[in-house]
């Protein structure tokens, strides 16, 4: 009978994929991208959360040609404004970044003149009217404009979970082993993540669901790797929470350990949650995955800069006795929120060196926290987009104080 289902399952799949490039329902198809207007006006926050709820984003203009559509494909509508997928901490462009965390505006922006300026607001909205049409500006993010979602493209197939080229199946509760076997029926694997863009599809399809999380796909021998059951090279990494060696995790929930659509690690057995996924089109039931070598891992630096979530930051030789002061300016997308989890806390000898924690990107920000000699795990959330760490080194100590190591996450 399986057997059965899955010949069926293959010939459904052949007769229906094609090389048409499709959008989700709703959602048109403009220069290979997927577009929404949305005319009720909304603040920048909850224009994000409406973009999420589809597992996209605020539209992005990365070239001439996307920043010249959006005025066309809004020109009918009467909208004057629209809140973009960008958002800036300073008035350069290569502190203003796109929603999917691909990088800044640094290779291409129209801003206008006198912009980015974070003064006037570090949320970034799209001017239609005016000359010429399409000019960027910053404005205050608790303003109501419309806006535009974005999301990939696809093509056909039969399943109806249908997101980038991919099928995606939702399961019942099974253990990790019983959980692979059941997606090969399926001619699938446990899902694999490989972009922002797709992790937050994936809580997006339990956005109204009482779980609390489900079980990906993947085992983490280390906090920084990953193997996935299909095989597939390990290009992206949400992992917030690394307790030891095992299965792989995605929370759907925010609590005092998890953010949603942070990973970590737990045990293989105890049945949990099940997502699928394949390639559209022909499914290959016979796929040989491809053996993976784990990157060498080399002790941190100081890593000062601009960080933007999710990301890993620690002291200078973590776990060895740090050796340097070290600051770091945290930062996420539009109107989110930061995060920070210190996983074993702070190890330093004295209030020589300790750990400033700050509610925005510098030490005029109001202070959360200053920890230092021996605490355990700690939990901060700033108020904005920003948060500023500033370990502080005046001990000269040579001892084994290993300082800390700590991850961060972008939360609403």
């Amino acid at each position: 009978m399986k057997t059965l289902i899955v010949f069926l399952v293959l010939c459904l799949a052949l007769t229906h994929a094609s090389n048409n490039t499709i959008c989700a329902k709703g959602y048109n198809l403009v220069n290979n991208k997927c577009w929404k207007l949305f005319q009720d006006a909304a603040s920048h926050a909850n224009a994000e959360r409406s973009c999420s709820a589809d597992g996209g984003t605020l539209f992005m203009a990365k070239n001439a040609i996307d920043n010249r559509a959006v005025a066309s494909f809004v020109s009918s509508s009467g909208v004057d404004h629209l809140w973009m997928g960008v958002f800036c901490i300073g008035n350069s462009r290569n502190v203003c970044y796109y929603d999917d965390q691909t990088g800044s505006t640094l290779l291409y922006d129209n801003f206008a003149a006198g912009f980015p300026n974070s003064a006037t607001g570090r949320c970034v909205y799209y001017s239609v009217p005016g000359y010429p049409t399409g000019q960027w500006l910053n404005g205050d993010c608790l303003q109501k404009l419309s806006y535009v979602c974005e999301l990939p493209t696809t093509h056909p197939d039969v399943c109806e979970l249908n997101f980038n080229d991919n099928c995606y199946f939702t399961l019942d509760a099974f253990p990790f082993s019983d959980g692979q076997q059941q997606c090969e029926q399926l001619c699938a694997n446990m899902v694999s993540v490989h972009s922002s863009e797709e992790n937050r599809y994936i809580t997006s399809l339990y956005s109204t669901s009482s779980y609390d999380f489900i079980r990906l796909g993947g085992m983490a021998p280390s906090s920084n790797f990953v193997t996935w059951n299909d095989g597939s090279i390990m290009d992206y990494n949400n992992m917030e929470r690394f307790d030891s060696t095992g299965c792989l995790y995605m929370s759907l929930k925010n609590d005092y350990y998890h953010s949603t659509g942070s990973w970590y690690t737990a045990d293989c057995t105890t049945p949990k949650h099940i997502l699928c996924k394949r390639p559209i089109g022909a499914p290959n039931c016979r796929s040989t995955p491809v053996p993976i070598t784990p990157p060498p891992i080399t002790p941190p630096t100081c890593n000062s800069g601009v960080h933007v979530a999710p990301g890993w930051i620690a002291t200078p030789r973590y776990p060895s006795a740090y050796n340097a002061a070290c600051q770091y300016t945290l930062t996420t997308f539009g109107s989110n929120r930061i995060r920070i989890y210190f996983f074993y806390g702070v190890y330093t000898p004295n209030s020589n060196d300790q750990v400033n924690i700050y509610d925005g990107d510098s030490t005029d920000a109001p202070r959360l926290a200053t920890l230092y000699g021996k605490v355990g795990d700690q939990l901060y959330t700033s108020t904005g987009n920003t948060m500023f760490i500033d370990f502080v080194y005046r001990s000269g100590s040579t001892s084994t104080y290993s300082g800390f190591n700590a991850t961060f996450f972008s939360i609403f």
